[in-house]
């Protein structure tokens, strides 16, 4: 049995998994976007590729939706009934530099921040 490899983008898994959860909870675009308090079009511009939320707006998608939000980014074997899960690096290389960008002010924040709260608790 061969495989070919599907390299699609965090933001091809994030789109996918939004319409299909969206669909399930049977929420039209212009609903969702209502309950994320967004302009009527948004969710549509999402999912067509046009846009790309921040974490928050993300957040708020996946609360509306009523689910946690890494859910939105879960890649499902079923997804895709042939091929092999994209690894890490894949994701990362064909990630929008926007996208990468405020992942790593992200992460860096997050890891200035714990160092910080250490120091605080050690009385340094």
């Amino acid at each position: 049995m061969s495989f070919r490899l599907i390299a699609m983008t965090l933001q091809q898994i994030f789109i996918a998994n939004l319409k299909k959860i969206r669909k399930e909870r049977g929420l039209s675009q212009m609903t969702l976007s209502a309950k994320c308090d967004t302009s009527s079009n948004y969710i549509g511009q999402i999912e067509m590729g046009r846009r790309i939320p921040s974490f928050e707006k993300i957040e708020q998608i996946a609360a509306a939706l009523e689910i946690p939000s890494y859910q939105l980014f879960v890649f499902e074997e079923g997804d895709i009934k042939t091929g092999k899960k994209p690894n890490a690096r894949e994701y990362l290389q064909q990630m929008p530099v926007k996208v990468k960008n405020e992942i790593i002010s992200h992460l860096r924040s997050a890891i200035h921040k714990d160092i910080d709260a250490s120091f605080d608790s050690q009385n340094y």
